[in-house]
């Protein structure tokens, strides 16, 4: 089965904000850490940005989140 991306973006960020959430750290902090404006950090937490794989690796760093306990995120479509 294939997911759209907005839903792929969808569940990627709800993972991603769960997490941010279970570790405590508000949405300024982690953004101040990635170096990025905290509006990107939100977009990517409701799914309309997916970020990059650097980001996606360092804010697995910050949360101190295994990749691989994100969400299997099925094949997309185009």
């Amino acid at each position: 089965m294939t997911t759209s991306r907005r839903e792929r973006a969808e569940v990627l960020g709800a993972a991603l904000k769960a997490a941010r959430q279970e570790a405590g750290l508000g949405m300024e902090e982690v953004a101040e850490q990635l170096e990025i404006p905290v509006e990107v950090l939100a977009r990517v937490e409701r799914g309309i940005m997916v970020p990059t794989i650097p980001t996606l690796t360092r804010l697995c760093v910050i949360l101190k989140l295994d990749p691989d306990a994100l969400p299997e995120l099925p094949e997309m479509s185009d």
